[in-house]
């Protein structure tokens, strides 16, 4: 859900996908600096970037790249040129030297500056700029180190705007001209422009937070190119990005560090860049809902795949299940159960409403009864009692149900046999799906019980059918399976975000994220 923020007058919509201490924070009273720091390629500008988006309705934001061309941010950012063209940002250069022939050249790469210049020329100022003046000092004297002198490139459009520091200089004129409104600062990168001018970067930070974050309730956002904390302090907020490779994928992190006077529920989002935009993922547990929705069945894509029932998961795996394979669903530790359910439901619930047969043993040693429960209302009560057994031991069940098959428990290899789950699903299509929880198996036969259903396996795989094995932490079958799996899926949890991974065929890990209004089935969203 997107959650509203008052800032003075003006509401903020703040986005699902985007955490909203941060949005919370930038639009409370008052000016308020935060530094986005991180290791190259965690996604500091995107991140920069989509917080001018997010507060783009109530603040004018002015966006200052130190280390990217435009047209590099162009391409690597198209919803960027449509927010320079509305006037959202105004972007400034790298090297602000070199004269413009026209002030329509500006306009094709759209910089906007001269303009904004024109605008703002015999403008009274309003922004105290006590700590700039003193800094330029600094700079002009030699105080600092000696100042690199900045060269126009080949093909560059550049504007003077005769300052000492011009790029700083226009941010100051673009807050004095939305004085009394607030306006947004991006700088990207400020040790890079630190660098530029020969001063440090606490310096600049200083300066900036005592004229515009302090002396006219100006947000600041400070782009830093190291993960090192020594500058922390500077800022009223801190946010950390990183990458976490444990799982043998690239997860990207967001770390909440600081954000004073802003409560913060979350301290730590896991995000994709998907299509250019940063998208974290909340805390979430799936329930089943009050009013499920009838499920609507996926076909096939071809006459040698089956379908999951989960678009996005038949994407992921090539076309969804291949006709006489093994699937492997592989829980790590500390994932809940529900979890891996919610794909094997998706499993079961795409067969049973193409009228094909399911034998299936519930993980958990879930009864038979409650087992059906949770499948009942996204498919109806016929279609399940018709094409789907649920096998469970002797004595569990109560009086004979239509939708149940029972195990002696003493020997696997006289339980499960084919011809009788064959026999049993006579009136259901084909190919039958077994799907075994075996956890539920272990306890039932012991942990050797694989060696005792080869013969079921191979009659069931010659015959077209799917063989779908959920494992937990605590199976000792898990080795095994995974030699003989074709398809193995993995089921992680990191920063409270559950991620399904392929590790054979090998894929990106994908958020399982929330399921549709009365629907049981996750999306699944690429971490890239």
């Amino acid at each position: 859900m997107a959650e509203k923020k008052e800032s003075g007058a003006a509401t903020i919509q703040a986005s699902s996908t985007f955490p909203r201490e941060m949005v919370n924070f930038l639009s409370s009273p008052g000016g308020h600096s935060m530094i986005v720091r991180g290791m190259a390629g965690t996604g500091k500008t995107t991140i920069a970037l989509q917080i001018i988006e997010e507060l783009a309705s109530v603040q004018q934001s002015y966006y200052m790249s130190t280390r990217v061309s435009d047209q590099s941010l162009f391409n690597q950012f198209p919803w960027l040129l449509d927010k320079v063209k509305e006037g959202e940002i105004l972007k400034a250069r790298k090297k602000i030297k070199k004269k413009a022939d026209s002030e329509q050249q500006v306009e094709q790469i759209l910089l906007g500056l001269a303009a904004i210049k024109g605008e703002l020329k015999g403008e009274k100022v309003k922004s105290p700029r006590k700590e700039l003046q003193r800094l330029q000092g600094l700079i002009e004297s030699g105080g600092e180190e000696g100042v690199a002198e900045p060269g126009a490139g080949e093909g560059e459009l550049v504007v003077s705007i005769g300052a000492m520091m011009p790029e700083i200089e226009m941010a100051y004129d673009v807050v004095d001209k939305s004085l009394p409104e607030r306006t947004l600062v991006v700088i990207d990168s400020i040790d890079a422009l630190a660098d530029k001018y020969g001063v440090g970067p606490s310096r600049l930070i200083n300066a900036l937070q005592k004229d515009l974050v302090e002396g006219c309730g100006t947000n600041v956002v400070y782009v830093l190119e190291t993960p090192d904390p020594l500058l922390d302090y500077l800022g009223d907020g801190v946010v950390y990005l990183s990458l976490d490779s444990s799982t043998g994928r690239r997860i990207r992190l967001l770390d909440l560090l600081k954000l004073r006077g802003c409560e913060i529920r979350q301290p730590r989002y896991v995000f994709t860049l998907l299509g250019g935009r940063v998208r974290t993922f909340e805390y979430s547990r799936y329930v089943k809902p009050e009013k499920p929705k009838s499920f609507a069945a996926i076909p096939d894509v071809d006459q040698k795949h089956v379908s999951t029932g989960i678009s996005d998961l038949d994407a992921m795996l090539g076309g969804g299940l291949r006709k006489g394979t093994i699937t492997l669903i592989e829980l790590s530790p500390g994932v809940p159960v529900v979890a891996s359910s919610q794909i094997e439901h998706a499993i079961i619930c795409n067969a049973v409403n193409q009228d094909r047969g399911v034998a299936w043993i519930p993980t958990k040693k879930i009864g038979s009864e409650s087992a059906r429960e949770e499948l009942i209302g996204f498919v109806s009560d016929s279609k399940f009692d018709k094409n789907v057994r649920i096998l469970e031991p002797h004595g569990a069940t109560g009086a004979p149900q239509p939708y149940s098959m029972t195990l002696e428990g003493e020997d696997v290899k006289v339980d499960m046999k084919w011809q009788d789950v064959e026999y049993a699903l006579k009136n259901a299509g084909s190919p039958i799906l077994t799907t075994i929880g075996f956890d539920s198996l272990e306890s039932i036969y012991g942990p050797g019980v694989l060696d005792g259903m080869m013969e079921f396996l191979t009659s069931l795989l010659n015959n077209g059918g799917l063989f779908v094995a959920t494992v937990t932490p605590s199976v000792k079958s898990t080795s095994r399976l995974s030699d003989l799996a074709h398809i193995h899926l993995r089921i992680d949890k990191i920063s409270g975000v559950t991620m399904v991974r392929g590790e054979e065929p090998f894929t990106a890990p994908y958020a399982m994220t929330d399921p549709d209004r009365g629907d049981f089935r996750p999306k699944l969203v690429p971490i890239l």
